[in-house]
């Protein structure tokens, strides 16, 4: 391969000594040598953040290369006779749904920590990653890289309380986190939720907020008085009711043609009386009428 000239010091870093690819190359206006690479070299990031890639996006960003090609080149690492992805998985993937059988890259001769930290930003600037999908990406460069929160809102460019709280969420539950991942609550719904340290009540609230369809305000309240609502309940004397009420019921059940229920206390209480629709609440009223 023939030296190119002005290109930028330490270039030759940047390409593979021994691909076993023809390369056309050109340069992009930061400088960086464009490699056309043949995608069947290409594998993703182990440490890649995001796990879950949805179809339709896929569909519609391939749809968007067919019409005006690949617009951003993928960046990889060279990991021996493959290239791995640092950034540009769904333009990769995008890329092979289409059957393209090279694709422009760029390659750097980066670290595996360089790796990681790279594909996360690349997530969090097009904010393609769900709120598990980032604690777990956070948590990863923590214990993989032995970083400090301080060191790592350095590097990702959110405050450090923002990671914490990321953090802090993992502690939840799995059923919990799966319903954060799918988005059947929010992250703001789960942060709630950690103020209640009793596991079963957390449950019941994670329940009770999705069968409820509860805002974050209204879980932030149920939480804060979650303890004293099932004290309450579990305070709640069971009573049976008399056999007269049993009775009376079954019979005007009869004589209305529908279920009644006779709730009663120290001898005061109410009567209900179930209908169906407006012609059976007619055909009740017809009948308590006569």
């Amino acid at each position: 391969m023939s030296k190119k000239m002005g290109l930028g010091r330490g270039l030759g870093a940047l390409i593979p000594g021994d691909a076993t690819v023809e390369l056309t190359q050109k340069i992009n206006e930061e400088g960086d040598l464009i490699n056309e690479i043949d995608i069947e070299l290409i594998i993703p990031n182990r440490d890649q953040p995001r796990k879950h890639f949805e179809k339709d996006k896929i569909d519609s960003l391939a749809t968007s290369i067919s019409e005006h090609g690949l617009l951003q080149p993928i960046v990889l690492k060279r990991k021996g006779s493959f290239y791995e992805i640092i950034a540009g998985e769904r333009r990769w993937r995008a890329c092979k749904s289409i059957g393209l059988k090279r694709v422009s890259a760029i390659v750097k001769d980066v670290d595996d920590f360089a790796i990681a930290q790279l594909a996360l930003i690349e997530n969090l600037q097009r904010e393609d990653l769900n709120p598990i999908e980032e604690a777990n990406a956070f948590k990863n460069l923590i214990e993989s890289y032995n970083m400090t929160q301080e060191k790592l809102s350095i590097v990702v460019g959110k405050s450090r309380s923002y990671i914490t709280n990321y953090l802090r969420m993992l502690k939840l539950e799995p059923e919990i986190l799966k319903g954060i991942e799918i988005n059947e609550i929010s992250h703001g719904h789960g942060r709630a939720l950690l103020a209640l340290d009793n596991v079963k009540f957390r449950m019941k609230a994670y329940e009770m907020i999705v069968q409820d369809q509860l805002s974050v305000r209204q879980t932030e309240e149920l939480v804060k008085n979650f303890d004293k609502l099932m004290n309450q309940k579990s305070s709640k004397v069971i009573t049976k009711k008399l056999p007269e009420l049993i009775n009376l019921e079954e019979h005007l059940a009869v004589l209305i043609g529908t279920k009644v229920k006779i709730k009663e206390k120290n001898g005061k209480g109410k009567i209900e009386i179930d209908f169906y629709n407006i012609d059976d609440l007619n055909r009740i009223y017809d009948t308590l009428k006569k």
